[in-house]
């Protein structure tokens, strides 16, 4: 008897540990652009989501590009040298990380695209 409840004791706990890992990963956090600025990190990585404005500006082939990420009252200039998502544009919501830098731009080293919703809701009236 005790040597069952030892086994469902051990699998219960690695079926909690699977989950518990699982949903870590998809919550992470970013920052708003205006909670960047009124509260600047003072250092290492952060995240910081905005959308996209029409200042795009590409340079090097298209892997540099500088914009502008934009929440309801906040704005940041946003520098990045990579390949970016295939949806950026403006009007899309970003998710940049990097650095805040002394310059007042964002250095980012990763820019991220939240994806649309591909469903939209339609209601009907009769």
């Amino acid at each position: 008897m005790i040597r069952w409840a030892v086994v469902t004791v051990v699998v219960a706990a690695c079926v909690g540990y699977l989950v518990y890992s699982a949903s870590g990963g998809s919550a992470e956090y970013y920052l708003t652009v205006s909670e960047l600025r009124s509260h600047q990190p003072a250092s290492g990585d952060v995240r910081v989501a905005g959308v996209v404005q029409n200042d795009i500006q590409r340079s090097d082939g298209g892997l540099h590009v500088r914009f502008t990420e934009k929440d309801g009252t906040a704005t940041v200039p946003v520098d990045y040298t990579g390949t970016l998502p295939d949806i950026f544009k403006p009007g899309i919501t970003v998710v940049a990380e990097g650095r805040l830098g002394t310059d007042g731009i964002f250095h980012a080293r990763v820019v991220l695209a939240k994806c649309p919703s591909r469903f939209s809701t339609t209601s009907y009236t009769s």
